[in-house]
């Protein structure tokens, strides 16, 4: 389900706090925040996908420690046209 975010809109317009709902694609956004009741909008940005194979997975799966762990070797280049072993 796609994560969605709101903004509360305070009653002399300025904006309150963010919160952020699963929602199915075909649900309509909320005007009103679903435990205080309070008006909010939806905050419109890019559509992202939370999936097990996302950047933020990546960069955990592929650290330091589980190369090694796995026999793998970490190389950096070394700015003179080689390369260094870093693990």
């Amino acid at each position: 389900m796609p994560l969605r975010r709101y903004i509360v809109i305070k009653p002399d317009g300025a904006e309150g706090a963010e919160f952020e709902v699963d929602l199915p694609a075909e649900a309509p956004d909320f005007l009103k925040h679903p435990v205080t009741g309070e008006s909010c909008r939806r905050v419109l940005e890019s559509p992202s996908l939370t999936i097990r194979y996302g950047e933020g997975a990546l960069k955990q799966s592929v650290n330091d420690r589980r190369l090694a762990q796995a026999g793998f070797q970490k190389l950096e280049k070394d700015g003179k046209g080689g390369w260094t072993k870093t693990n």
